[in-house]
């Protein structure tokens, strides 16, 4: 269980650099991998829904720049009860301009069959965006 959700976690974070970044890759990658009850809880508070997660994605695509990055850091289980599990991690991303952002994240997953589907997430920011300065 906890390979699948550390490799899914890893894997879907690399889709969403292709996607947000250079345009590139496949919707269904992100649409599959949500649960239909996934909901997320963004840094800044917001709690989304799988529809709002994924129209989110959809608008998105190529908006940050082919030098977007995502990098995922210190994956790591914090309670298992097969078939669920709750993985923690760290996301950093580089934004235009080398703008970094870091968030702690808490994540649940149902394993069946070796497949890890998001159940849910919450982010929380330990580097927030800077604020835009007003001219």
């Amino acid at each position: 269980m906890r390979d699948a959700a550390a490799a899914e976690i890893i894997a879907l974070h690399r889709a969403f650099e292709s996607w947000l970044g250079a345009g590139e890759g496949d919707p269904r990658r992100f649409e599959d991998a949500f649960d239909p009850v996934f909901t997320m809880v963004m840094p800044d508070g917001r709690r989304l829904d799988r529809a709002a997660v994924l129209a989110f994605l959809h608008s998105a695509r190529g908006r940050r720049g082919t030098g977007f990055r995502i990098v995922v850091e210190e994956v790591e289980p914090l309670h298992t009860a097969p078939p669920v599990i709750l993985m923690h991690y760290v996301e950093r991303q580089w934004l235009s301009g080398g703008v970094e952002t870091a968030r702690r994240a808490t994540a649940l997953f149902r394993v069946e069959a070796g497949v890890a589907r998001w159940l849910s997430v919450q982010e929380t920011w330990i580097t927030p965006p800077a604020p835009v300065q007003q001219a």
